[in-house]
């Protein structure tokens, strides 16, 4: 992709935070911004780092990982299009809760915390801005957490997928995840996870192809994760 601010703004405004904002304002974000991209694989920062700014999602997805106390690692959540991350420890000036790595070829456009702090000296009313990206991403946080203590497996994986259609661009998308991450993201073994998914595709409720599923009737998967 050939990235420039008229693509990035394009992409930006269709979807995720700066999609709820002011043209005005997203094109004054946007221009502190620049091109980053990060190959399959590779870490865009890790726990513990001393922030150096934000990062937005413009083409690929990245894993969102964090630490248990038993010392292993959990894949919490994957960011796609749209997706900003790195508000938090920003702002907090400290350092960052999570791992953030690229999934596929990621192409990102990234906010520079120099840049992003003269900003908002010029403009103290753009902080706004940001705690309302801190809300959305605690939203989301609090959601996966409230979802993990659904004590019925299939329900649970019905509220997962529900989660995972809300976060794409329009309802009904194909949501590309590997039944690995799913089981993994579920706390449920990958047998057990292509039992349930099989399970709902007979009921009419997804369509699954390699790699990918889609939500196939929103209401009728809403109601089997509340039975």
């Amino acid at each position: 992709m050939q990235l420039d601010l008229k693509t990035a703004d394009s992409i930006f405004k269709s979807h995720g935070w700066l999609a709820t904002c002011p043209e005005s304002v997203r094109r004054k974000v946007l221009e502190t911004g620049r091109v980053r991209r990060f190959a399959a694989s590779e870490t865009l920062y890790r726990l513990g780092e001393i922030s150096d700014g934000v990062y937005g999602i413009v083409e690929g997805r990245v894993v969102v990982s964090i630490p248990s106390d038993a010392g292993t690692i959990y894949d919490c959540y994957i960011g796609r299009p749209g997706f900003w991350i790195g508000d938090l420890a920003l702002f907090s000036k400290s350092t960052r809760l999570v791992s953030l790595t690229a999934e596929t070829d990621v192409t990102c456009w990234f906010l520079p915390q120099t840049r992003l702090h003269d900003l908002i000296r010029a403009d103290p009313d753009l902080i706004c801005l940001f705690y309302a990206l801190t809300h959305r991403n605690m939203a989301t946080t609090m959601r996966i957490m409230a979802n993990l203590t659904i004590p019925d497996n299939a329900r649970r994986l019905a509220a997962w997928l529900l989660f995972q259609d809300d976060q794409m661009p329009s309802t009904g998308c194909w949501i590309e995840a590997s039944q690995e991450q799913i089981a993994m993201q579920n706390i449920v073994s990958p047998p057990t996870v292509r039992r349930l998914l099989r399970r709902l595709q007979e009921k009419g409720l997804i369509e699954l192809r390699y790699g990918k599923v889609r939500v196939a009737n929103h209401d009728r998967l809403l109601a089997f994760s509340r039975a």
